[in-house]
C-alpha cells in the first residue's frame, strides 16, 4: 500500500510539472508567425498522443510535426526567398522543437507511470482473489486456492522427499439435482455434505471445490498404503440423501487418486489433475 501511495503521489507531482511546464509554454510561447496556432495545436495532439498511447506514439508524432516545420522552413528558403509570410527563425524552431519533446517525453511518462500502476493493481488484486478463495455455497477453498496449495505441496516433496496423497471426488449429476430439486434444496444438500466431509477426513487434510461437481483433497502424508481404509471411508460418506419433502435420493459417486513422492516426476497441479482425471473415467465407487 506505501509502495502503491508513491506511486500515485509521484504521478500526481508529475502531472503537476506538466500543467506548469504548459503554462510556461504560453507566456513564453515561441513566435511562429503565421502557423503560430497550427503550432501549439500540435503540441497540444502531440502531448494528447503521449498521454493516452505511449511516449512511443508521442515521439513518432514529434518527429513527423518537426519534419512539416523543417520542410516549410527549408521550403521558404529556398523556393520563397522574398516571402516572409510563413518564416520563422532557425532558433524559433529549435526552441519549439526543444518544447515539444520535453513535453511529450514528461507526459509519456505519466502515461508509463499509470500503466505500471494499473498493471501492480491488477497483480495485487489477482493475488487477493487467489489467497481469498472461499465457494460461497460450501465453505470450502476453491480452485485456484487448490492448485496453489497443490504445488506448494509438490515443492515440499520434492525438497523434502515426503509423500501426500491427492483425492478427486465427483458427485454425479449434482448440477442436474440443483435443477430439479430447486436452489434451497441444493443448498441444504451441500451444507450435509460438507460436514460429512470434514467428518471423514483429519484436521490436517486440506478440501476443496473445483467444480459445481467435483471436489479435491490433499492429504498430506498420506502414503499408498492408507488409501484403503481412506476410499472405504468415502464410499459410505454420503450414502441415501434425505430431502426436506421426504424423498430419497441416491447418489452415484466417482473417486480417483494419486500419491505424490519425489520420484513421481510431476512438477505442477495439472500434472497430477491431467492423472487423476483419466482414473476418474474409468474408476466408479
Amino acid at each position: 500500500m506505501d509502495t502503491s501511495f508513491r506511486k500515485t503521489s509521484l504521478i500526481s507531482v508529475q502531472i503537476g510539472l506538466l500543467l506548469f511546464a504548459v503554462a510556461v509554454l504560453f507566456m513564453y510561447v515561441p513566435d511562429l508567425g503565421k502557423v503560430q496556432n497550427e503550432g501549439m495545436m500540435l503540441i497540444a495532439l502531440a502531448i494528447c498522443i503521449s498521454l493516452f498511447a505511449g511516449m512511443r506514439a508521442g515521439l513518432f508524432t514529434t518527429l513527423l510535426i518537426l519534419f512539416l516545420f523543417g520542410s516549410l522552413y527549408f521550403w521558404n528558403i529556398f523556393f520563397r526567398p522574398g516571402d516572409q509570410t510563413f518564416l520563422f527563425s532557425e532558433a524559433t524552431l529549435f526552441y519549439y522543437g526543444l518544447w515539444l519533446i520535453g513535453l511529450v517525453i514528461l507526459s509519456g511518462s505519466i502515461y508509463e507511470r499509470i500503466n505500471q500502476l494499473s498493471q501492480s493493481n491488477i497483480a495485487l488484486l489477482e493475488k487477493v482473489r487467489r489467497l481469498v478463495a472461499i465457494d460461497d455455497e460450501t465453505g470450502l477453498d476453491n480452485a485456484d486456492r487448490f492448485e496453489l496449495e497443490l504445488q506448494l505441496e509438490i515443492d515440499r516433496t520434492n525438497r523434502h522427499g515426503e509423500s501426500f496423497t491427492v483425492l478427486l471426488y465427483k458427485i454425479d449429476h449434482l448440477s442436474d439435482f440443483k435443477g430439479l430439486y430447486g436452489a434451497e434444496e441444493s443448498t441444504r444438500f451441500l451444507t450435509f455434505f460438507s460436514e460429512r466431509l470434514h467428518q471423514s477426513t483429519r484436521t490436517t487434510d486440506k478440501k476443496f471445490r473445483l467444480s459445481t461437481e467435483e471436489f479435491a483433497l490433499i492429504l498430506p502424508y498420506a502414503s499408498e498404503e492408507h488409501m484403503e481404509i481412506i476410499l472405504n471411508r468415502f464410499r459410505k460418506m454420503i450414502g441415501d440423501y434425505h430431502i426436506s419433502n421426504g424423498k430419497t435420493v441416491s447418489f452415484t459417486n466417482h473417486i480417483a487418486h494419486y500419491t505424490v513422492t519425489n520420484k513421481s516426476g510431476v512438477e505442477s497441479p495439472k500434472d497430477v489433475l491431467g492423472l487423476m482425471r483419466n482414473e476418474l473415467k474409468s474408476y466408479a465407487l
